[in-house]
């Protein structure tokens, strides 16, 4: 999933480390360079399945796991 400030510029790229260390991480789309690197021990989620894709919505990141929904925000 890729978000923008504005529809267009800083896009970030998202991913989930689905079926393995389980952790949400944010790269910049010019460079690659991480931005958000999965948190510290609490935000490891509980097991997401592959093909998993985070949605944002009111400015949240949701992600689903297999017991739970688990939602980032900025800080």
């Amino acid at each position: 999933m890729v978000t923008t400030t504005d529809g267009r510029s800083e896009a970030i790229v998202w991913s989930v480390g689905a079926e393995g260390d389980n952790r949400l991480r944010g790269f910049d789309g010019e460079t690659g360079r991480p931005v958000f690197d999965g948190g510290g021990r609490g935000d490891q989620m509980s097991l997401v399945r592959r093909f998993q894709t985070p949605i944002v919505a009111r400015g949240r990141i949701i992600v689903a796991g297999d017991d739970q929904l688990y939602a980032f925000t900025a800080r």
